[in-house]
C-alpha cells in the first residue's frame, strides 16, 4: 500500500517500519497521554460553564430558563463523553503500533474517531459564540441520537415492541423539552438527518455542521486530514489501491502519529479556552516525546542496516 495520496513528511521514503520504531512509537505516546491526561481529568468546569450558565439565566426566565438549562448540561455531559472517546482511541493505537502483524489501516481509523471526537467537543464547546448558538447544537445532536435508536429499535420490533414503543416516547418528551426551551429543528425528508437546529435566530446546520466540525478541528496545519483518514475506516479504493500487503507502510504510520501530535495540541487548546487554564507548558509536554521519536524515525535511526 502506498500511502499517503497526499505528501507525506519528505523523509518518509527513508523510513523503514521495524520494531523498533513501532515500539518507540507506541512509548512516546504512552507517555504524551499521561501529560495531557494529567490535565484532561481535571473535568471540564471553569470560566466557559460558568459564562454560558450565566448568559442562559440573563436570556431566559421560568421554564424556559429551566429547559435551556437542562440542554446544557446535556451538552456539556456530551462533551466529556467525546473526551473520553478520544482518549480511549488514542490509547487503543498504542496497543495497535506494537501488534503483530502490524496494522494496515486500522491505526488510521483510531485517529480518526479521535479526530471524530475532537470535533464534537469543540462544536459543543466553542468560545467567542452566542450561547443559543451552543443551545441549537445540542439540541441538534441530542435530535440525531434519538432518531437513530428509534431507527435501531424499528429494526427490533416484531421481536419487542415495547422497546419502539419506548424510543417514540423519548422523542416526543424532547420535542416537548425543545418547544419549551425555544428551539425549533428541520429533519430530511426520510426523518434520518437533523438538515438544521435554530434558537432565536441563532441556526446551526445539523449533522452537516458536526462533520464539518470535524474536518476543522486541526486548523490549517492538517489540509484534509479528516478526509484522508476516512479513507482508510471506510475502505476506499482509492485509499487501498491494488496492493494486497498487509505490511504496515511507513507514510501511513507516520502520518497518523504527525496527525495525532496536531490532534492533543487542537484538543488541549480547546480545553484550556472552555476551562479558563493556562494549557501553554502542558502541550510542550504532551508534544516533546512523539516529535522527537518522529524526528529520529526521519534521521533514519530506527531503520535495520
Amino acid at each position: 500500500m502506498t500511502f499517503p495520496p497526499q505528501l507525506p513528511p519528505p523523509t518518509v521514503a527513508n523510513i523503514q517500519v521495524t520494531p523498533e520504531l513501532m515500539q518507540k512509537l507506541a512509548r512516546a505516546l504512552r507517555v504524551a497521554l499521561g501529560h495531557a491526561e494529567g490535565l484532561l481529568e481535571q473535568g471540564l468546569d471553569g470560566v466557559g460553564r460558568t459564562q454560558d450558565i450565566a448568559a442562559i439565566k440573563a436570556g431566559a426566565h421560568g421554564q424556559q430558563r429551566a429547559m435551556r438549562l437542562w440542554l446544557y448540561d446535556m451538552g456539556y455531559e456530551a462533551a466529556r463523553l467525546a473526551q473520553n472517546s478520544a482518549l480511549d482511541h488514542l490509547c487503543a493505537l498504542q496497543a495497535d503500533l506494537t501488534r503483530e502483524p502490524g496494522p494496515v489501516l486500522s491505526h488510521l481509523t483510531l485517529v480518526r474517531v479521535a479526530l471524530e471526537a475532537g470535533g464534537m467537543f469543540g462544536y459543543l464547546t466553542e468560545r467567542g459564540v452566542d450561547v443559543r448558538l451552543l443551545l441549537a447544537r445540542i439540541a441538534g445532536v441530542k435530535i440525531a441520537d434519538n432518531v437513530n435508536a428509534r431507527n435501531l429499535a424499528a429494526t427490533h420490533k416484531d421481536r419487542d415492541p415495547s422497546i419502539l414503543a419506548g424510543q417514540e416516547r423519548t422523542i416526543l418528551s424532547f420535542e416537548s423539552t425543545l418547544a419549551q426551551a425555544g428551539v425549533t429543528r428541520r429533519l430530511a425528508k426520510n426523518g434520518w438527518m437533523v438538515i438544521e437546529t435554530e434558537l432565536e435566530g441563532h441556526k446551526t446546520k445539523g449533522d452537516i455542521a458536526i462533520a464539518n466540525a470535524a474536518m476543522d478541528f486541526l486548523g490549517e496545519g492538517h489540509p484534509g486530514a479528516y478526509n484522508l483518514l476516512s479513507g482508510g475506516a471506510h475502505s476506499r479504493p482509492w485509499l487501498l489501491g491494488t496492493n494486497e500487503t498487509t505490511t504496515p507502510d511507513a507514510g501511513s504510520v507516520i502520518y497518523a502519529l504527525s496527525i495525532t501530535v496536531g490532534l492533543l495540541t487542537a484538543w488541549l487548546g480547546w480545553w484550556g479556552a472552555y476551562t479558563g487554564n493556562d494549557v501553554g507548558p502542558a502541550v510542550k509536554r504532551v508534544r516533546q516525546p512523539l516529535e522527537i521519536v518522529l524526528q529520529r524515525a526521519a534521521a533514519g535511526d530506527f531503520n535495520t542496516a
